[in-house]
C-alpha cells in the first residue's frame, strides 16, 4: 500500500438500479496516494462507489481505471464465531502490516477473545488489520466510526493520522475527516475535489455556496428587471394605440392615413412582443440554469424557538444517586452522581459505551419509573413539559404523514401548518408523503419540526445519540436549530465537534 504510483481514474461513471432508477452519473475524478475523504448526502451513492471502485458491482456506464486492487471494509459486518486469532490467522505473511501499525490496531486485543465479544471499536479495528494484510493499493473505510464511544473513535483517528498507505474515507465524523489530505465531495452535481482538510473543504464551500447565492440574487433582479420593463412597454404601447383610435374614431384624419398608422402600431406591439419577450425569457432561463446548478442545501432559516426557563427553576437534582440492573452484584456507576441542573443549561452526557449514559437519561425521562433495577440515592425532576428525540425517532407516527404528525401536536389550521413545513423544506405534496419512508435527515427535520410546531413548545429537548447516520448537511440543520432553542438542552453524544458547536457542558459518566 506504500506504493507511491496508486492512481485511480473514472470517467463519467453512472449507476442506475435494475428498476430504472438513476443513483448518479457522469461522475469524473482521480484519486492518487494519499488520505482521501468522501463527503455527500446520505442516499447520494457513496457506498455503491466504493462498491464500483472495488470491483465488487459494476458501473452502469462510464469506465475506471485502477493501478492497484482496491478493497472496501464496508460499514457492517456480521462476525463468525471465531477468536480474534483466528480471524487474523492470514496477515502475519503479510508484509503491508508493519509493526507499528499492527500495535497501534491490536496491541491492546486479546488474541483468544471470541469476535462477538468484542466492543464496536476493537472489531472495527480488527477488520482494518485484516484488510491492511490483503495487498491491495488502497483501502476504503466506510463510517468507520459511526457508533462508537469517544475513546474508540479516538483509536481509529489515530490510526488514520499516522497510518502511510492509501485511503478513501466515507464519513460524517469531522474530526476523522480533519486527518484527510484531500476532500471529495459528491452532491447532486457530481464530484469536486478539495485538497486539503475538512476545515479547509468547509471554508471553501461556504465561500462557493456564498458566491453561488450572490449570482442568484443578481440574476433574480435581472429576471425582475426585463419582466418589468416587459409589461411597462407593453402598457406604454397599448396606451398610445388607444389614444390613436380614440382620435381616428373622431374623425378628421383620412381613412388611408388611419390604416397606415394602425399597421405601423401592430409592428412595434410585434417588436416589443418579440425582442423583449425574448430578452425576459433569456433572463428567466439563465436565473432557472444557474438555480439547477447549485449543490442541494439544507439548511433551515427559523427564528428563535421556544422560551428560556427561569434561571432557578429545576430540571434535575441527583443527590448519590446510583442505579443497579436486576441480577447485577455491582453499582452502575463507581462514584454516586452528585448533579444539580437548572433553568436554560445545556448539558451532555459523555462516556465509554456501556457508562450509563442512556440509563441517566432514562431515570430522568421516567422520573425514577424506569428502566427495572434497584435505585439508591435521591432523583428530583423538576415539572417541565419535556420531548424526546432519539435514534429511532420514536416521536414520529410512521404510519402517518408529514402533515398528520404536525396536526397531532398543533391546534393551528391546515394552511398555517403547510406553511410552516416549507421552513423544514417539507413544501407541497412533500407534506403527504408517509413519515416511514423518509431519509434519517428528514426524519429528524420532521421530529424537529414536531417539536417547534407544537402548542406548547418543550422546556427541555432531550437528544439521545442524536448525530448517527447523520450527513453533514443535515448535522448543520441540527446545530442551527439546537443554537436557535431557548430552553434547556440534554444530550447524549460522542461527537465532541457537535458538541462543541451547540455549546453544552460535558458531564462525564465513568463505568465500573
Amino acid at each position: 500500500m506504500q506504493n507511491q504510483i496508486f492512481q485511480i481514474t473514472a470517467h463519467r461513471v453512472g449507476f442506475e438500479f435494475a428498476n430504472g432508477l438513476r443513483l448518479f452519473s457522469g461522475l469524473s475524478f482521480s484519486i492518487s496516494a494519499g488520505r482521501f475523504g468522501l463527503v455527500g448526502p446520505n442516499g447520494i451513492g457513496k457506498s455503491t462507489l466504493a462498491k464500483i471502485l472495488s470491483g465488487i458491482i459494476s458501473p452502469s456506464e462510464g469506465e475506471v481505471l485502477c493501478s492497484h486492487p482496491v478493497m472496501y471494509l464496508q460499514q457492517i459486518e456480521d462476525r463468525p464465531e471465531q477468536t480474534v486469532g483466528e480471524f487474523l490467522v492470514d496477515i502475519w505473511e503479510s508484509s503491508q502490516l508493519d509493526a507499528v501499525t499492527q500495535e497501534s490496531l491490536l496491541g491492546d486485543i486479546p488474541f483468544d477473545r471470541l469476535l462477538p465479544q468484542l466492543s464496536g471499536g476493537e472489531w472495527t479495528r480488527v477488520r482494518i488489520a485484516r484488510a491492511l494484510a490483503l495487498n491491495s493499493g488502497l483501502l476504503i473505510l466506510d463510517e468507520p466510526t459511526n457508533n462508537l464511544d469517544k475513546q474508540a473513535k479516538r483509536r481509529i483517528v489515530e490510526f488514520v493520522e499516522g497510518f502511510k498507505g492509501n485511503l478513501l474515507v466515507i464519513s460524517h465524523d469531522r474530526e476523522l475527516l480533519e486527518s484527510m489530505d484531500s476532500i471529495l465531495e459528491m452532491s447532486n452535481q457530481g464530484m469536486r475535489s478539495y485538497g486539503g482538510s475538512y476545515s479547509f473543504y468547509e471554508e471553501q464551500r461556504n465561500q462557493e455556496i456564498e458566491q453561488e447565492q450572490a449570482t442568484l440574487d443578481q440574476l433574480r433582479r435581472e429576471k425582475k428587471k426585463t419582466e418589468k420593463e416587459l409589461h411597462s412597454k407593453v402598457q406604454a404601447q397599448e396606451k398610445r394605440m388607444r389614444r390613436g383610435q380614440a382620435i381616428a374614431d373622431k374623425g378628421g384624419i383620412p381613412r388611408i392615413m388611419v390604416g397606415g398608422l394602425k399597421r405601423a402600431a401592430q409592428v412595434t406591439m410585434g417588436n416589443i412582443n418579440a425582442n423583449e419577450t425574448a430578452r425576459a425569457e433569456q433572463a428567466s432561463a439563465q436565473f432557472q440554469s444557474h438555480y439547477a446548478s447549485m449543490r442541494t442545501q439544507s439548511s433551515l432559516r427559523l427564528k428563535e424557538l421556544g422560551s428560556k426557563v427561569p434561571a432557578e427553576k429545576l430540571i434535575f437534582h441527583a443527590a448519590d444517586l446510583n442505579f443497579r440492573y436486576p441480577g447485577s452484584e455491582s453499582w452502575l456507576w463507581p462514584d454516586s452522581l452528585n448533579l444539580h441542573m437548572k433553568g436554560s443549561e445545556r448539558w451532555a452526557f459523555t462516556g465509554k459505551n456501556g457508562a450509563g449514559k442512556t440509563t441517566l437519561l432514562q431515570m430522568i425521562l421516567s422520573k425514577g419509573e424506569s428502566p427495572q433495577g434497584e435505585t439508591r440515592g435521591e432523583l428530583k425532576v423538576g415539572n417541565l413539559k419535556t420531548a424526546l428525540i432519539d435514534q429511532e425517532y420514536s416521536l414520529l407516527a410512521l404510519d402517518k404523514s408529514v402533515l398528520e404528525n404536525i396536526m397531532d401536536v398543533s391546534s393551528n389550521g391546515e394552511e398555517w401548518i403547510r406553511n410552516e413545513l416549507a421552513a423544514f423544506q417539507f413544501f407541497a405534496d412533500r407534506v403527504h408523503q408517509k413519515a416511514e419512508s423518509l431519509s434519517g435527515g428528514e426524519k429528524l427535520k420532521l421530529c424537529l419540526a414536531k417539536v417547534f410546531l407544537s402548542d406548547v413548545v418543550p422546556e427541555l429537548l432531550v437528544l439521545d445519540e442524536p448525530t448517527n447516520n447523520l450527513d453533514l448537511q443535515s448535522l448543520e440543520v441540527l446545530e442551527d436549530v439546537l443554537m436557535g432553542y431557548q430552553g434547556a438542552l440534554l444530550v447524549v453524544s460522542h461527537d465532541s465537534v457537535f458538541l462543541e458547536k451547540i455549546q453544552t457542558r460535558e458531564v462525564c459518566l465513568l463505568q465500573s
